[in-house]
């Protein structure tokens, strides 16, 4: 949060943070930390001066941190859901990660091991 924050501020915007901006989710079995992850999603940042700072047309980073490890997504809207008996994370993404036109709507399915998130396709690489 500090990190937005921040470039927010070299921009000359105000930021602000609405409720839900930082959360905890359960990625379900298989979590040695207590089948937790910490979220940051920066859709509920605000940048009052600077709006873009953070979003744009295909949506806003979702950052899951798990342990010292952390992953970041383009994401129009996310949710945790059971699928199958399992916890998921299911991001709602732009066409144009799908094969389609930016304007469509695409879903991708996350499901925690233990030591990573496996999707259909190339892992994901954690953030920086």
């Amino acid at each position: 949060m500090e990190r937005a924050k921040a470039d927010c501020e070299a921009l000359g915007g105000r930021f602000s943070a609405a409720e839900g901006a930082v959360g905890e989710i359960d990625l379900g079995p298989g979590v040695e930390t207590g089948d937790r992850g910490e979220t940051l999603d920066y859709s509920r940042l605000r940048c009052e001066g600077a709006a873009s700072v953070h979003c744009g047309s295909g949506g806003c980073p979702l950052r899951v941190q798990v342990g010292p490890q952390a992953w970041e997504w383009q994401v129009e809207g996310w949710s945790m859901v059971e699928l199958a008996g399992f916890k998921v994370l299911m991001l709602v993404r732009d066409g144009g990660w799908c094969g389609g036109a930016g304007a469509q709507i695409c879903f991708e399915t996350l499901k925690w091991d233990g030591q990573r998130f496996l999707t259909v396709g190339p892992a994901p690489d954690p953030a920086e």
